[in-house]
């Protein structure tokens, strides 16, 4: 009763204690969110122009900040403002007040070549600055025609499951309505639909309204890609008509483009043995969910990889070889692929998480990754590298150990001021306290080191990023660490309050190495590779949603835990009181 009343205590702590820093966090989120996130951010609707069209430059700000009193001063001789506009846009979601300030400037190129916009400021918040790039004017149209329909690469010639931007441009100067174009079928190539934009632009004196619709496309042979011609149909906006009119407003207008043929380069000799990635630009980073060299025995890591490829899709990008060391078990969860499409293109995303969890201690190396990868504007051989990294593992903490230690000295305490006279309990501790008068203090540093390691404790618990440790750390107060805890965690398909109980059951025993250390000292096989599927559970989630505890049971059943769980039925059976009529 002592030992569940001190847990409960325990607990009680701990959840004040996270109350406390709970409501201190969210205060100073609250105080210091706002001010720490707003940002003024500056975007354009086209970064490759022409000279005479037109492209929309939006600052954004997310706070009170007004974008609208900027100065465009730096704008001057490389710009001129056709158009401006501003917007409030105020939003109350939860009880909490966002509000979105936009300034719209239209702006149409003075010169040609490659501009810089540069940063703006205000009220001490910078936006980033942005390159566009300014053509010559578009060739010269016919007085005769109001509509042209055409099309155009951005290359001549590209690398097999390399990317090829199509435009499909439609220019007209008069109204129209029921505009259409061709779906765009190519064979033996995957075609990805980028969007579309409007804008006006002014060739020789006269304003044109030009829509264009811009495609990714990957082609997956090399050879000769053939692009079909495609057909733009429109009909030209007509007066007012009859109610009982049923025919087709206007008159039909249908252009049609060339036919367009590329040629595909195969894949160059001079590539490694490695994942054929052509791009435009390819990075790979890394992140860790906790310091590398503070592990000890039991703890885990998360490892968080990204690999960006500019220029290719994400199930383009290769998945990354096993990296793990000596010292280290691995559990790769499920990558996370997806596609970023703009007008310049596809960008193609994959992260891979990988839990490590320090099985022994000593010092360990995960090796450097490498990924070959061919530079599309260079026509070169380029790597994204992450170095190696160290890994440095200590014993871990026989916190066991400490309370049994904690425990005998309480128990000859308690039996050695039950052997005492109550009176001269008082009398000893009251020369005690006169002898030493200091006692108040050093009891006070004594409950403050308390409370340091109780949060420093927590925080430990509760520091793991991946899901399965998170599980675990909250499986602390809900699962007793008993066989029959323990069978009712797997009967309940439970990994994480399965493998807490299991651990603190183990150090029970007198066991502080792993749970493999101690299922090897079992002689059971099967033991052996059930322990190790529900670690791989706790972090994964995968095979978390697909465990099942009974063959761990089964196991578990088979060993010293049912054997001393057998015995304690047996002593608790002993200690019970004699019949009143013994036979």
């Amino acid at each position: 009763e002592n030992g569940v009343t001190t847990s409960k205590s325990g607990d009680g702590v701990k959840r004040l204690t996270y109350s406390l820093m709970l409501v201190l966090i969210v205060a100073w989120s609250l105080l210091l969110g706002p001010a720490a996130q707003a940002a003024l951010t500056a975007s354009l609707d086209r970064y490759a122009i022409a000279m005479g069209d037109t492209v929309r430059l939006t600052l954004r700000s997310d706070d009170e900040s007004d974008p609208s009193t900027v100065d465009l001063a730096p704008l001057e001789g490389m710009f001129e403002v056709l158009q401006r506009s501003s917007s409030v846009r105020t939003e109350i979601i939860n009880g909490q007040r966002t509000q979105n300030r936009e300034l719209i400037l239209e702006l149409t190129p003075l010169k040609q070549g490659g501009l810089l916009i540069p940063a703006f400021e205000v009220d001490g918040k910078r936006s980033e600055a942005l390159a566009v790039s300014v053509g010559p004017v578009p060739k010269t149209l016919s007085r005769d025609e109001v509509v042209f329909f055409e099309a155009e690469l951005d290359r001549d010639s590209l690398y097999v499951q390399g990317q090829l931007i199509l435009t499909l441009r439609v220019q007209q100067a008069v109204n129209l309505g029921s505009r259409a174009i061709t779906d765009l079928a190519i064979e033996d190539a995957y075609v990805e639909a980028l969007g579309q934009n409007s804008f006006q632009r002014t060739i020789d004196g006269r304003p044109w309204l030009v829509h264009e619709l811009r495609y990714a496309i990957f082609p997956e042979t090399s050879g000769e890609l053939t692009i079909p011609a495609q057909t733009f149909s429109g009909r030209l906006a007509s007066g007012q008509r009859s109610l009982f009119d049923t025919r087709p407003a206007g008159r039909l207008i249908r252009r049609t483009t060339d036919e367009l043929r590329v040629p595909v380069l195969p894949r160059p000799g001079s590539y490694p043995d490695a994942t054929w990635l052509p791009a435009q630009d390819l990075t790979i980073e890394e992140r860790w969910s906790a310091p590398l060299d503070q592990l000890r025995i039991g703890d885990s890591v998360t490892r968080t990889i990204t690999v960006t490829g500019e220029g290719l899709q994400g199930a383009q990008l290769p998945p990354l070889d096993e990296l793990t060391a000596a010292g280290l078990r691995s559990y790769p969860d499920q990558p996370s692929i997806n596609n970023v499409s703009n007008e310049s293109g596809v960008t193609g995303l994959r992260t891979d998480n990988v839990a490590f969890v320090a099985i022994r201690d000593g010092e360990f190396e995960i090796p450097a990754l490498t990924v070959p990868w061919w530079n599309t504007q260079t026509n070169s051989l380029e790597y994204a590298e992450l170095p190696a990294r160290v890994v440095r593992v200590s014993p871990a903490q026989v916190t066991d150990a400490l309370n049994g230690l904690q425990g005998a000295a309480g128990s000859q305490a308690a039996d050695t001021l039950g052997a005492t006279d109550p009176a001269s309990q008082g009398e000893q501790a009251y020369s005690v306290q006169k002898q030493n008068p200091l006692w108040p203090i050093i009891a006070a540093v004594c409950a403050l080191g308390w409370l340091s390691t109780s949060l420093l404790w927590w925080f430990r618990s509760r520091g793991a990023s991946s899901a399965g440790e998170s599980g675990i750390g909250q499986a602390t107060a809900t699962t007793p660490a008993t066989p029959k805890g323990i069978l009712t965690a797997c009967a309940q398909n439970d990994p994480a309050r399965t493998l807490q109980a299991l651990r603190q059951w183990v150090r029970t025993l007198g066991h502080s190495g792993t749970l493999e250390q101690w299922a090897q000292t079992q002689s059971n096989t099967a033991l052996s590779r059930e322990i190790a599927g529900v670690e791989a559970a706790c972090y994964s989630q995968a095979q978390s949603d697909q465990w099942n505890g009974a063959a761990l049971a089964e196991a578990l059943n088979a060993t010293e835990f049912q054997k001393r769980n057998s015995r304690k039925k047996r002593s608790g059976n002993s200690s019970a009181l004699p019949p009143l009529y013994p036979t």
